[in-house]
């Protein structure tokens, strides 16, 4: 029979171990979220400005990592691959910067290049992006919370159903279509350039470095929220 004192030992030692087990972090799971570089001549790209404070920040369990994309046609889908493959992420978020307007949730990517030349003065190789995919593909995202989410940090958001022709649309097509990433929340968020002023809904909004990092943390953040638990 063990005496009283090594009982009281082995309780202790239990409720030790259960305490610790409990207090163990659970583990953290990856979002991906893209930019790209600046393009035409511009010294910045609003969408890496909105993204790069992202780097290692964590919204609950999930942890960010960040990437900025090149502007040159079919590198940006493929190097979006590689990404995923290298961190199985829990949902992937790519950004790209538009015109002076509000944050453009985009819901279709169209199979489709137009002829602008990239960051290499290169043209499209050709005019659509996979030769046997299908003309559009919709977006992964909860874009209903995602508007919530924007507009409750008071930032002007639209809903579009276009995301040009350009790498944006490329970027956004190669990552729904992107066999890696099929079981994922994926999709594709425009912002406008930096310290572009957007008139909407009867007042201006100044897209400085603070409303654009803003901004992705309201689209990221509801992301987050809606991943399975």
């Amino acid at each position: 029979m063990l005496s009283r004192p090594l009982l009281l030992g082995i309780s202790l030692c239990a409720c030790l171990l259960s305490t610790a087990i409990a207090a163990a972090p659970a583990p953290s799971g990856t979002i991906l979220v893209t930019g790209f570089e600046p393009f035409g001549g511009g010294a910045t790209n609003g969408s890496w400005e909105a993204v790069k404070h992202l780097q290692g920040k964590h919204f609950g369990s999930e942890t960010v990592v960040v990437a900025e994309l090149p502007v040159v046609w079919s590198k940006a889908g493929d190097q979006l691959h590689e990404l995923i493959v290298k961190y199985h992420p829990q949902a992937v978020i790519a950004f790209g910067q538009a015109g002076t307007e509000p944050v453009r949730i985009e819901t279709i990517a169209h199979n489709v290049r137009q002829h602008y030349k990239d960051n290499d003065k290169a043209m499209p190789p050709t005019d659509t992006i996979a030769a046997s995919g299908p003309q559009t593909l919709d977006t992964a995202l909860d874009v209903p919370a995602i508007q919530k989410s924007l507009q409750a940090a008071r930032i002007p958001v639209v809903i579009s159903k276009d995301a040009g022709g350009y790498l944006c649309n490329e970027t956004f097509y190669r990552l729904e279509n992107d066999p890696a990433a099929q079981a994922l929340p994926r999709g594709f968020v425009h912002v406008p350039p930096l310290d572009a002023i957007v008139n909407a809904d009867g007042s201006k909004t100044t897209f400085d470095s603070k409303t654009l990092a803003a901004a992705a943390d309201a689209v990221v953040s509801s992301v987050v929220a809606s991943l399975p638990r």
